[in-house]
């Protein structure tokens, strides 16, 4: 009987204390703003009935500080969500831990060190795949961007 009432505590005890984690739609949207982001890595969820799509994507933000903050977001069904796109971020106004995937793409209004940032970052994406890929397909793909 004692064991019944010790299972039974800890069940409720354990069914308690998990919460799920808060969704965008859980906010009022007028409580974030964006900012830029980079998509670190973006990949399949584990469960096996999951849309194609669904992935665990984790990202970075404040580009322009030291140290980026870091984010993730579970269960996303996001086709264009791919490691290194950018990335613009959603951020709470009152704590900028709490932080959401926007959409990929580019803010029109970026600082200095978000252009530096980015700069950077494509320079070594074009490189590495300037080394993957074979001369005569790297300069067909380039051939008409901005250089």
């Amino acid at each position: 009987m004692k064991t019944n009432y010790l299972i039974l505590i800890i069940l409720i005890v354990g069914f308690y204390s998990c919460k799920p984690d808060k969704k965008y739609s859980d906010y009022n949207k007028n409580d974030f703003y964006e900012v830029q982001g980079i998509i670190k890595s973006a990949n399949p969820t584990s469960y096996p009935f999951d849309h194609s799509i669904a992935k665990n994507v984790s990202f970075i933000y404040f580009l322009d500080r030291p140290n980026p903050k870091k984010g993730i977001e579970k269960n996303l069904e996001m086709f264009e969500a791919q490691k290194d796109y950018p990335l613009i971020v959603l951020v709470h106004k009152n704590d900028e831990d709490i932080s959401f995937y926007g959409s990929v793409g580019i803010l029109k209004n970026l600082n200095i060190k978000e252009k530096e940032f980015l700069y950077k970052h494509f320079q070594t994406q074009m490189e590495k795949f300037k080394k993957e890929t074979p001369d005569n397909i790297y300069n067909a793909l380039i051939k008409d961007s901005i250089k």
